[in-house]
């Protein structure tokens, strides 16, 4: 009974000591503070946590190929070439990263494992006996491991050192959701939910920083405004079908935005007059194919106005200049250059008298 009561008195204090702190790791992450920041305040608290114990942090890649530490000291440094790398990783811990399934694992007797003899030396130069690892994936394709080694003499109990390794997840995936989270409001606030594509704001913001490079480098720059030509009431799900079609089409770090109901505007970077030609034709004919006909906008068509940079030196002009250029087609479907004030089926029929 003595023993027992001894034991949840321990217990009492160890949980006690780890969750005293808990308020202000909540604030800090609620604040956003830097992830190194926040890694470096969990190690602190950790390795406070575990007095007897010593804790080592190491990130791998999802692939497991990579693996690097994350605090370098005069205990670890033995584990890695003068280039700063771990010279060998155990077969024990390739295992446990490659199983995001089992998160915490517990191996006794380290020295005389097959799996762990890689580092054999170093858990007989310090006295190690036994360790006990924990695993989280930041969902961005690293994984952050916590192995904290103890002696045969100063064991913690089982559960209570679960308990430490429980709350080291708890506190990184916190951190981790929070940082996909602001992702997700960053994302949300720049791209229209029902296409996808960038919003207006977000379009004008990165296009005009386009002009400025093109400015700078004496480019070519193109704007397009594509407008739906059915009349009917806008279905979001058609209207999502039309604007993939359109992300598929166009070039990586083409600009796309959705500007109102009817219109979405692109923005290219060109070299040539007739590369924003070669687009719009590409465009077309992606939209023509007989397995989109089922799609009542894409069916009806889209006209295409197109402006060129530097022929109209702001983005409002070059809108302008392409959305009268989309009208000049009359709701007919096909596109249109607008060049110095005129309208013309093709870029070589600009210089033509």
């Amino acid at each position: 009974m003595r023993s027992r009561i001894a034991y949840l008195e321990r217990e009492r204090d160890f949980i006690k000591d780890l969750y005293s702190d808990m308020p202000q790791m909540l604030r800090m992450i609620s604040k956003g503070a830097l992830l190194s920041s926040l890694l470096n305040s969990f190690k602190n608290r950790l390795q406070a946590q575990l007095p007897n114990a010593y804790c080592l942090f190491i990130v791998c890649d999802k692939e497991c190929s990579q693996w690097h530490l994350q605090y370098v000291d005069s205990i670890n440094e033995s584990l890695l070439s003068p280039n700063g790398r771990l010279v060998t990783v155990p077969q024990a811990l390739i295992t446990f990263a490659a199983t995001p399934s089992c998160p915490k694992r517990h191996d006794m007797n380290i020295p005389n494992l097959l799996e762990w003899k890689h580092w054999q030396v170093f858990f007989e130069r310090h006295g190690f006996s036994d360790v006990s690892m924990v695993s989280v994936s930041d969902g961005q394709g690293s994984i952050y491991l916590m192995l904290a080694f103890q002696r045969e003499d100063t064991l913690l109990e089982g559960e209570l050192m679960g308990l430490a390794l429980d709350s080291y997840a708890s506190w990184l995936d916190s951190v981790f959701e929070r940082e996909k989270a602001d992702y997700l409001l960053l994302e949300g606030s720049h791209r229209d939910p029902s296409t996808g594509l960038l919003r207006r704001f977000s379009f004008d913001n990165s296009f005009n920083i386009v002009l400025k490079d093109s400015r700078r480098h004496f480019q070519r720059a193109a704007l397009f405004s594509l407008r739906l030509l059915s009349t009917s009431t806008i279905d979001e799900g058609e209207l999502k079908v039309w604007a993939g079609i359109m992300q598929d089409t166009v070039r990586d770090n083409d600009l796309l935005a959705h500007y109102d109901e009817r219109e979405l505007v692109m923005g290219i970077r060109i070299q040539h007059l007739e590369d924003a030609e070669i687009v719009a034709t590409k465009l077309l004919k992606t939209l023509s194919d007989s397995s989109l006909s089922s799609n009542r906008l894409i069916r009806a068509g889209v006209s295409i106005g197109i402006a060129f940079y530097p022929e109209h030196s702001s983005l409002e002009s070059l809108h302008q200049a392409a959305s009268f250029a989309a009208n000049s087609l009359h709701n007919l479907p096909g596109y249109r250059l607008e060049f110095h004030g005129a309208y013309y089926e093709s870029s070589s029929d600009f210089y033509s008298l």
